[in-house]
């Protein structure tokens, strides 16, 4: 999220802006979703069913944020020009923005949840 507010400030325009931050979420979601299927793996031999099932949901939270980042990308290919040059009422900004609005939500999520498995590892 740092990163990303960073790219806006920085990038000359919002799309220079959106490649960047795009770039950088292509390699989060490959860590996003090995990180925890990695520690899934680890836990399975202490069995300890909390810390599993967290772990389970950041994967879970991890796949979906990467599907709908599938999606935005999708939808900036088809926009005939960038995204923030759409009207405000445009259909494909507003379900553009909606996604956006979830995929942030997802991350945050994700992030949350890690914080929640460290402390749950050990306390158990």
């Amino acid at each position: 999220m740092l990163a990303a507010s960073a790219a806006f400030r920085a990038a000359g325009t919002p799309a220079i802006a959106a490649d960047v931050v795009g770039s950088m979420l292509t390699r989060w979601h490959y860590i996003a979703l090995a990180a925890p299927l990695a520690l899934f793996v680890l836990e399975l031999r202490r069995v300890r069913r909390v810390v599993l099932l967290l772990v389970f949901a950041c994967v879970l939270l991890a796949a979906a944020q990467s599907l709908v980042d599938l999606r935005i990308r999708g939808i900036r290919a088809s926009s005939p020009v960038a995204i923030s040059d759409l009207r405000r009422e445009d259909p494909l900004r507003r379900r553009f923005g909606m996604l956006h609005g979830l995929s942030m939500m997802l991350l945050a999520l994700q992030a949350i949840g890690a914080g929640v498995v460290v402390m749950a590892r050990e306390e158990l």
